[in-house]
């Protein structure tokens, strides 16, 4: 009796659960603000330092940022699984004027040697050394609604670089100078341009505010083929929600 019982009581909260999942199509949509900090970490981050004092490590920047929105959920209404279709733009600004270059089919890198070339590295001055890639990518997220203004996604991503350029900008005395390779040029520096990596959002709808990360496991160059660089972001994200709940804001 009490077996069956039991298995009475497993059927029930299961049709009930089963009751409440539910499979939707187009309706989160998720978007960082252009505040952010893009940087790297691993064995030759230390030469590739990104630079806050510029700005222009994407930490202000209305062209940078990611954003994404759901092709179809399933689950229920506080836990579910989605899958998604984002835009990323990343710039970096480095400290080090680096250039580079390739030995042997492996990509090396150095400061800029020539002593004539002024790069400035102020907010208004016209130097920089920056890369500037864009890439469409594909989130895999677990979404959890912890009340009616708190939210949070973790998941994975894949992810493909479909542009890159390096860009120097510096003076030679009163005269500027620049100097950009090109997507065509970029790809044979090695770059990994499909990549895989985990992220992670929490919200306050109330607030309209919240925090996001993400961490590349592709490492930014192939392995063994030039520096050694894992990308990470961290930003603030500005909405987290449905599309009738943004379309509130306009």
């Amino acid at each position: 009796m009490k077996t069956q019982l039991l298995i009475l009581l497993l059927l029930s909260t299961t049709l009930t659960y089963a009751q409440s999942v539910k499979v939707h199509g187009p309706e989160n949509v998720k978007i960082e603000t252009t505040v952010g900090y893009n940087f790297f970490i691993g064995q030759d981050a230390g030469d590739f330092r990104s630079s806050i004092d510029g700005f222009g490590s994407g930490l202000i920047d209305p062209f940078a940022g990611r954003s994404s929105f759901e092709l179809f959920g399933i689950g229920t209404d506080n836990v579910y699984l989605s899958l998604g279709l984002g835009l990323n733009v990343s710039k970096f600004r480095f400290t080090e004027n680096l250039l580079l270059d390739l030995e042997n089919g492996v990509t090396t890198w150095a400061p800029d040697p020539d002593e004539t070339h002024d790069y400035i590295n102020t907010f208004f001055g016209y130097g920089k050394t920056k890369l500037v890639y864009s890439s469409f990518y594909a989130p895999l997220d677990l979404n959890i609604k912890f009340s009616e203004n708190l939210v949070a996604s973790v998941g994975v991503f894949a992810d493909y670089v479909w542009y890159a350029k390096w860009k120097s900008k510096y003076m030679v005395d009163d005269e500027k100078v620049k100097e950009l390779t090109k997507t065509s040029a970029m790809k044979d520096y090695n770059l990994n341009l499909f990549k895989y990596g985990v992220n992670a959002n929490i919200y306050h709808k109330k607030l309209e505010m919240g925090l996001g990360f993400t961490y590349y496991l592709t490492p930014f160059f192939q392995n063994d083929m030039g520096p050694e660089l894992q990308e990470c972001r961290i930003s603030l994200i500005q909405s987290m929600g449905t599309f009738k709940e943004l379309a509130k804001d306009f």
